[in-house]
């Protein structure tokens, strides 16, 4: 992909083209001594060659002057002979990022998993706590029924009260492991569903948000998915 950049003529800000579309970037009116087409990049992969465009154009990288290099978005770039300083974000501006997010599928996954595995533990051991309700209206009834004589609803009575002791010593453990793995369960998540880019937490958004949002809220990189 090449990118031309240089001075708009009107207002003096630095316009980048590339693709048939063109971008002016920044507030300020760049220097005379930055030209109208000043520099080309050429960016293949992960390589981006520098080269000037016009004899009268000085460009400088990490404060020495070419006419062509191979440069990296980490060294400065500084244009005209008042050394403009040139900001990468403007490439970014001009053809945002992209970010592959498919690994995060299988975090989003395994969270949704997770939480749902709890939710049905909770929920069962709600419904089993219930027997309790139901062997001691079971045998209430039986005592109605037999006129207080016999052993079996005194039994009933015993299941039911062993019953509930057993829940509620479990439900006193629970009461701290359950709000704990939910608590470990939400560090990694926030840990691991972020931008590949720019490395914000994406929030409680399903995958397939994500891929209709199909760009990052905070550095706008688009989504590959």
């Amino acid at each position: 992909m090449e990118i031309l950049i240089g001075r708009d003529k009107d207002t003096g800000k630095m316009k980048l083209r590339a693709k048939g579309k063109t971008v002016l970037y920044g507030t300020k009116r760049l220097p005379e001594t930055v030209l109208e087409e000043h520099i080309k990049l050429t960016v293949e992969d992960d390589t981006i060659r520098l080269e000037n465009l016009n004899l009268n154009a000085y460009t400088y990288v990490n404060g020495q002057a070419v006419e062509k290099k191979t440069i990296t978005r980490q060294q400065a770039i500084e244009l005209g002979s008042n050394r403009y300083p040139f900001d990468w974000h403007a490439l970014d501006e001009l053809i945002p990022p992209e970010t592959d997010i498919r690994p995060l599928k299988a975090i989003w996954d395994e969270y949704e998993h997770q939480n749902i595995s709890l939710q049905i533990a909770e929920r069962r051991f709600n419904t089993l706590r219930s027997m309790t309700g139901l062997i001691t209206m079971a045998a209430i009834a039986l005592s109605f029924a037999t006129g207080g004589r016999g052993r079996w609803y005194i039994i009933l009575y015993g299941i039911a009260i062993a019953v509930s002791l057993i829940f509620f010593i479990k439900s006193f453990i629970d009461s701290s492991k359950i709000p704990q793995r939910r608590q470990e369960l939400g560090r990694n998540f926030q840990r691991n569903y972020t931008c590949p880019h720019c490395g914000h937490f994406l929030g409680n958004q399903s995958y397939d948000i994500l891929v209709q949002n199909d760009h990052c809220p905070y550095c706008k990189t688009k989504f590959i998915h």
